[in-house]
């Protein structure tokens, strides 16, 4: 297996265009689903497959990865994302069904299942950061770089918005009217774990 430093990970429309970004500032080459000298962003890498997007003969397999991260945004704002852009790709959505069942489940709870499935594949793999893209990731990432890889690793500057898409928005009241109960709950759950302090008071 090839030795790469970074593979960051997260759903489709969590960050990880954003985190690559965020990596090259520091003075790592991190692809954004290409593979640079230092590693990869990509979410297609959380399971052992190859890649649909960008470049289709790279797989997790063929690398052996020193840190991974993970990066997480605000489920709302994921979910709603992913509704609207990315579950319209069928090449994104029939790869992530490969690997998370979501038979019988309405269009809104198919964003919901994913992203739910899919953290709880990459927390398997237990990343050494955890990076919420929306709470000051810079500085948190800065401090994991200067502690575990390079004492000497760049100062922080601040990043805008990377790869975002114009879409409609779901609320948290929509998502919620459209769940069963089991998913509603699991969305809780994964909203507590990662502290976005969301209000299901309502339901």
């Amino acid at each position: 297996m090839e030795k790469k430093k970074f593979l960051v990970l997260g759903h489709p429309r969590s960050g990880t265009g954003f985190t690559a970004k965020l990596l090259r500032q520091f003075g790592y080459d991190i692809g954004h689903e290409s593979m640079g000298a230092d590693g990869i962003s990509s979410w297609m890498l959380a399971v052992d497959d190859y890649q649909v997007f960008i470049d289709p003969k790279i797989r997790r397999p063929d690398f052996d990865f020193d840190y991974i991260i993970m990066c997480v945004r605000n489920p709302v704002d994921m979910i709603s994302s992913v509704y609207y852009t990315e579950n319209l790709s069928p090449y994104s959505l029939n790869f992530r069904k490969k690997y998370v069942n979501v038979d019988g489940l309405n269009n809104i709870e198919v964003a919901v299942k994913s992203v739910l499935e899919w953290y709880r594949l990459i927390e398997k793999q237990r990343p050494h950061l955890k990076l919420r893209i929306d709470r000051d990731p810079e500085v948190k990432l800065h401090a994991f770089l200067r502690r575990f890889v390079d004492p000497e690793t760049a100062t922080i500057a601040k990043l805008g918005k990377v790869n975002t898409r114009k879409h409609n928005e779901l609320s948290l009241d929509a998502i919620i009217e459209h769940c069963n109960p089991a998913l509603r709950e699991e969305l809780r759950a994964f909203c507590h774990l990662y502290e976005y302090r969301l209000s299901f008071n309502r339901r």
